[in-house]
């Protein structure tokens, strides 16, 4: 295999980092479990050089783009949750802005390019506070239309109604979903 041909994410690999890591990022070092001061927090440190490996969630950012009263939502073609529904979004990049990344992920997965409106709000999901998600609410240019993609199998608009609440992808989703439901007055049908 040539180093530089492009590769997949091991989503299931993925998911095991920072638990798993055993190695510091900097010299290599073994990595223990050790108390670290001031706030005593059990965190793991290489005990060749030191590096304390201050883990925190990853930040994704998505757009809740609505036409006519109807959130866009696509059925997710990655894992984790294949099949399931949520609105675009995907982690942001290191020293990208959250606006942008939600931006940039919404043209990569259903290939609309939108405008940022207002933050909608930030969501974690207590059982898996891995990410946390910036969701924005955000317009499409008039008459273009999404599209699906590898990353979106389907895509289409739901008013509160017919959302599949049912067969969303995350908590997340779902919270970010009801959310917007009640604020434009239509109780979520969960």
């Amino acid at each position: 295999m040539d180093h530089d041909d492009p590769i997949e994410p091991n989503h299931h690999l993925q998911r095991r980092y920072p638990a798993d890591s055993r190695f510091c990022a900097l010299c290599a070092g073994a990595l223990r479990i050790r108390t670290v001061l001031p706030d005593r927090k059990r965190l793991k440190v290489c005990e060749r050089c030191g590096f304390v490996e201050f883990t925190g969630p990853k930040a994704v950012a998505g757009c809740l783009v609505i036409v006519e009263r109807r959130v866009l939502l696509l059925k997710r073609g990655n894992p984790p949750q294949i099949g399931k529904w949520t609105f675009p979004g995907g982690y942001i990049d290191l020293g990208e802005l959250p606006a942008a990344a939600a931006i940039r992920e919404t043209a990569e997965e259903v290939g609309l390019d939108v405008a940022i409106e207002r933050l909608h709000g930030v969501y974690a999901d207590p059982a898996r506070p891995e990410a946390m998600v910036i969701v924005y609410m955000a317009t499409a240019d008039r008459g273009a239309a999404p599209a699906a993609s590898p990353e979106a199998l389907e895509v289409g608009f739901f008013a509160p109604r017919e959302i599949p609440w049912n067969d969303l992808a995350f908590r997340t989703t779902r919270d970010a979903l009801g959310d917007w439901a009640a604020r434009i007055d239509a109780p979520p049908f969960r």
